[in-house]
Parts: structure tokens; C-alpha cells; sequence
């Protein structure tokens, strides 16, 4: 029986467990052409992403080592979350080169200049405390928007021979980009790509540059504090937002407040209206009631506030904890979305899950002043 691994998601393909990573029929083995293994066809074909979860252990030890291997780092996050995506890694990149790329950049709101993000990203990576990138770069992976001037990029920053490892975590379109470079690049076959966290299981090698250069595709880091690290494979695919992502003004008088996604309660204690600008989702509901009813709407999950499931719903331990936010300053929850504040300080009473990333940093979009 041949040895390789999965095209796919990287996996080492064996045929003894069906529901370990790696899984082909041992039939299947005699086939022509990259080999998959079956959850990877099943995710292509069916959108069915199975019950097979990668090993967190095992995760971290291939990301590591595909540091070590390469000479340059593409780290990839999510500009609609840098909350989730990029804090995350300051303790893997140690002194190795890298660029930024802000990826999905397709889903902000009209009207975004990408000089705008680029910049901000420029001074929220020196925020958190991270070392300068090469260089910062906008894309779509999946419009494939962005990606020849990526190509550029990499071929001015390497030599031939170079190993480029891409990083990100879960679900923030390492995949998709690889294959958007690969497409440029005329191959016919590429990573699977889905909504799914967690496809990506293994390291994958791909050449570029017509054998110049190797891309290693890296599963996707699970952080553990974003709300698709704490959900099911199910409910945490529904927060993803697959169209761009909704701007909408709402004015919260006092002893009102705002749910978001049923995962969220924000009560103003605010003495005057406070204005602020939701950027979530289009499909995630954000709904506007009495402070009084906050907590039990949370606790109830009613059908129409986008409920978890209740295996989810058991999980969740409520925490409160009150807020200040200055003037065109934004609340940013990880895996969720953020809320711009923008005329006057505003005080709110945050219920949250236990352990979910959240924080306050300037307005990313707008006046900043």
C-alpha cells in the first residue's frame, strides 16, 4: 500500500480507522491523480464535514515545524476580525520574516478604501506588540482580488529555493488563498476549501513559480477564545459571513440595549441616546429591547435571535462586566463582529460567555475623529 498524504487537507492517508484524519478507502488508493481522503471528498461533494476533528497538540506541533522549515511567513487573518485572527500569534513568529495579508477583504462594507484597512493594520499590529511585516497586503482569496500583486510580493521577497509557510487561524481563508496562488499559477488542482473550522488538517507542499519556490499550506490555529472556537462545527459556520458584512445605525435610548446573535447582551447605562454603527453578518440578528429583558432572552434563546443549538447552549457560562467607550472608539468581539461608538462616552453592562476575546481599540472605519 503506498504511502503519501492527503491533497486535500494535508492529512497522512491510512486505511485503517475511518474516523481518524487521513481516511481513504483502501480501493480508492488505485486511483489516478491526487488522492483525497474521504472527508475531503465528502466536504467537496456533499458539504458534509463529518466528525473527524484534528488534534489540537498535533496542530500546533505542524505549525511550529513548518516555521522552522521556512525562510519566509505569510500570516493571514481576517480584517473583519484581527480580534480573533491576529493577537493570537505573537508567540509563534519569533524572528522569522513575514507579510500580512489582510484576507476576505471582499466582505467589508462599500466604500472601504483599502489604504484605510492597510493602514490600520499597520498600527493595530503595533498595538498588540507584534514586529513590523514585510510588507501589508489586501486580497480575496476566494474572488481571487489582490492575489497578483501578493505574487509580486513574494517573488521580490525571496530567493529560488525559498520556503514560504502560510499561517492563520481556523477559517480565516489560508486555503482558499493558496489556491487563488495556484490558479494563477495554471495548476489544476489545489487544498479543499469550505465554511467549515478545522479543514485543513496537515501540512501540505505546493510549488510556485514554476518549481521556484514551495507554498506549505498549515491547518488553522484554533485560538480559543473566538465564538466559532466555542460553538459546534454547525452553529459556528452560521457566524461566518459569506456576503459583505452589514453596516447599520442604531440609536440606544436609556434602559435600552442590543442582543447580537443571541450570544451577546449590551445594556446601556448611558444617561443620554448612544449611537452606534453594528458591522456583523447579514445573517447574524442584532435586536434592540429593554435592558429588563436582556438576561432572559439570552437564557431563553427564542427561534428568532439565531439560537445555538443545545449542546452549544449548555455550554455557555454567562459573565457580566460593565464597560466605557470613548467617542469613536469600537467594541470588537471575537468571531462575531464589532460596534462602533460614535458621539459621546458610552456606558454599557456586557453579558458575554466566559472566555470569548473581546476588546476596545479606535474606530477601524469612518472619521477617527
Amino acid at each position: 500500500m503506498k504511502n503519501g498524504y492527503c491533497r486535500g487537507c494535508g492529512s497522512v492517508l491510512q486505511s485503517e480507522d475511518r474516523n481518524k484524519p487521513g481516511f481513504i478507502p483502501a480501493e480508492a488508493r488505485e486511483r489516478s491523480g491526487p488522492l483525497v481522503c474521504q472527508r475531503c471528498f465528502r466536504v467537496t461533494h456533499y458539504n458534509e464535514i463529518g466528525s473527524t476533528n484534528p488534534d489540537p497538540n498535533l496542530i500546533r506541533e505542524n505549525i511550529t515545524k513548518a516555521i522552522t522549515l521556512s525562510d519566509l511567513l505569510v500570516l493571514v487573518v481576517d480584517f473583519s476580525d484581527l480580534t480573533g485572527s491576529l493577537p493570537v500569534w505573537s508567540g509563534f513568529l519569533g524572528d522569522k520574516p513575514y507579510l500580512l495579508v489582510l484576507n476576505k477583504i471582499d466582505l467589508l462594507p462599500e466604500r472601504t478604501k483599502t489604504e484605510e484597512v492597510t493602514n490600520y493594520a499597520a498600527s493595530y499590529v503595533q498595538h498588540i506588540g507584534l514586529k513590523a511585516p514585510k510588507a501589508i497586503c489586501a486580497v480575496s482569496g476566494l474572488k481571487e482580488k489582490g492575489i497578483t500583486a501578493l505574487k509580486e510580493r513574494l517573488q521580490k521577497a525571496t530567493a529560488s529555493g525559498t520556503k514560504i509557510a502560510i499561517l492563520g487561524v481556523s477559517n480565516v481563508g489560508k486555503s482558499s488563498l493558496v489556491k487563488s496562488i495556484l490558479n494563477k499559477e495554471g495548476a489544476d488542482f489545489g487544498p479543499t476549501i469550505s465554511r467549515f473550522p478545522g479543514t485543513t488538517m496537515g501540512l501540505s507542499n505546493w510549488s510556485i513559480f514554476k518549481g521556484r519556490n514551495t507554498l506549505i499550506d498549515t491547518p488553522g490555529l484554533n485560538p480559543g477564545d473566538r465564538f466559532s472556537d466555542r460553538l459546534c462545527t454547525k452553529c459556528a459556520s452560521l457566524l461566518l459571513p459569506e456576503r459583505k458584512i452589514q453596516q447599520k445605525l442604531w440609536g440606544i435610548k436609556p434602559g435600552k440595549g442590543l442582543i447580537v446573535g443571541g450570544l451577546v447582551g449590551l445594556e446601556s447605562l448611558t444617561e443620554s441616546e448612544v449611537v452606534v454603527i453594528s458591522f456583523a453578518s447579514p445573517e447574524l440578528m442584532i435586536h434592540r429591547t429593554d435592558n429588563s429583558k436582556i438576561r432572559a432572552l439570552l437564557d431563553d434563546q427564542p427561534d428568532w435571535l439565531n439560537p445555538c443549538c443545545d449542546s452549544c447552549r449548555r455550554k455557555i457560562e454567562w459573565v457580566t462586566e460593565t464597560i466605557t467607550l470613548q467617542p469613536n472608539s469600537d467594541l470588537a468581539i471575537s468571531g462575531l463582529g464589532w460596534l462602533s461608538f460614535r458621539r459621546e462616552t458610552a456606558s454599557l453592562r456586557m453579558t458575554i460567555p466566559s472566555g470569548i476575546r473581546w476588546e476596545i481599540r479606535p474606530a477601524v472605519i469612518g472619521k477617527k475623529e
